[in-house]
C-alpha cells in the first residue's frame, strides 16, 4: 500500500488537473456559445444566396458555367478541416479515420491517392509523417478565424478547379448539430450541382439534369422568370464564386463550432474522472491512516506488555 506521503501527493496532483479541465469546460462553453451564434447568424445568408444562384444556375443549365461542369472524379482534391489544438476527445480521430478510408477507396478505384489540403495541425502533421500528397497546409487561424481566410482557401480551390488540375473538391469536416452532436460530413463544393444548391423541389434540376424542357411560371408553382441585368452569365462570374467562399467559410465555422462542443464534452469527461479519481485517493487514504493508527496502537500495546 502506498504510503500517507505518497497519496497526498496524488491528491494534489489530481486537483490541480481538475482545476485546468474545470476552466477549460468553461472556455469551450463560452466559446462554443459564441461560434453558435456566428453560425446561426451567417446561415440565412447562405441560405438566400443558395437561392439566388438555384433559379440562376437551374436555367443557365449544368454546363452554364464552368464551376458547374462536372467532369467527373479520377482527379480529386480531398480539403481535410480538424483542429491545431488536441484535448477534443475523438474530434480529430475521427476526420482521419474517415480521410484514410475516403483515400483507400480511391486509390482501389482509380489507382491512386487523391491530393491534400490540410486545414488544421493535427491532419497536417497525420498525412504528412505518412507520405500523403499535400498540395498546401492552413494552419494557426483558427484562434481568430475571419472571413478572408475561408475566402482564400476558396479561391485556391477555384483555380486549381479551372486550371483542369482537379475534377472535384471535396470537404471532410464536423458537421456542428449542438455542443453535445457533431458528425463527420463529406460535402462536394466543386463542382456545384444544382441538386446540392437548390433549396427547394421548386426549381426543380432533376427535370434539367435528365434533359427534360424547362418549367415556365405557368408550368408550375413558385417558379418565376426573370429579366436580368446586365445578364445572368454575368451575374453567375460574380455569384458562384462568392457562394464557394460562403461554403468554406460555413465549413469552416461549423468544424470550429463542433472542436469547442468536442472541448467541452471532453473536459466535463476529465473533471468528471478526476472526481471519481479523488474519491477514490480520499478512501485510500483512509485506509491507510487507519492503518498506520492501528500499526501504532498495536507498538504501544506490545511495548507496554514488554514492560510488565
Amino acid at each position: 500500500m502506498a504510503t500517507l506521503r505518497e497519496i497526498r501527493r496524488r491528491v494534489n496532483s489530481v486537483k490541480k488537473i481538475r482545476e485546468i479541465t474545470a476552466a477549460m469546460k468553461t472556455v469551450s462553453a463560452i466559446e462554443v456559445r459564441n461560434a453558435e451564434a456566428a453560425l446561426i447568424k451567417m446561415r440565412p445568408y447562405a441560405s438566400s444566396l443558395a437561392e439566388i444562384i438555384a433559379r440562376l444556375s437551374y436555367c443557365e443549365g449544368p454546363q452554364g458555367h464552368p464551376l458547374l461542369a462536372d467532369r467527373g472524379d479520377r482527379k480529386a482534391l480531398l480539403v481535410v478541416v480538424t483542429s491545431d489544438r488536441g484535448l477534443c476527445g475523438p474530434f480529430n480521430a475521427n476526420i482521419i479515420r474517415q480521410a484514410v478510408r475516403y483515400q483507400e477507396e480511391h486509390r482501389s478505384k482509380y489507382g491512386a491517392y487523391a491530393d491534400m489540403v490540410c486545414v488544421g495541425k493535427k491532419g497536417y502533421d497525420y498525412f504528412r509523417k505518412r507520405g500523403y500528397h499535400i498540395l498546401e497546409q492552413h494552419i494557426g487561424f483558427f484562434k481568430g478565424i475571419k472571413y478572408d481566410s475561408a475566402r482564400a482557401i476558396g479561391q485556391t480551390a477555384m483555380k486549381w478547379f479551372l486550371d483542369l488540375d482537379v475534377d472535384r473538391v471535396d470537404f471532410l469536416y464536423h458537421h456542428f448539430f449542438s455542443a453535445g452532436r457533431q458528425t463527420v460530413a463529406t460535402r462536394a463544393v466543386l463542382p456545384m450541382r444544382l441538386c446540392d444548391i437548390a433549396p427547394a423541389e421548386e426549381y426543380a434540376p432533376g427535370a434539367r439534369d435528365s434533359g427534360g424542357p424547362v418549367p415556365t411560371a405557368s408550368e408550375g408553382p413558385g417558379v418565376t422568370e426573370y429579366i436580368y441585368e446586365p445578364g445572368r452569365e454575368v451575374i453567375l462570374d460574380e455569384v458562384l464564386p462568392l457562394y464557394v467562399n460562403v461554403q468554406v467559410w460555413r465549413i469552416l465555422q461549423e468544424s470550429v463550432s463542433s472542436e469547442h462542443g468536442a472541448r467541452m464534452l471532453a473536459m466535463e469527461a476529465a473533471t468528471d474522472n478526476c472526481d471519481d479519481m479523488l474519491r477514490d485517493l480520499q478512501l485510500l487514504y483512509n485506509k491507510a491512516r487507519q492503518a498506520a493508527i492501528t500499526k501504532e496502537l498495536m507498538e504501544i500495546v506490545a511495548a507496554a506488555e514488554a514492560l510488565k
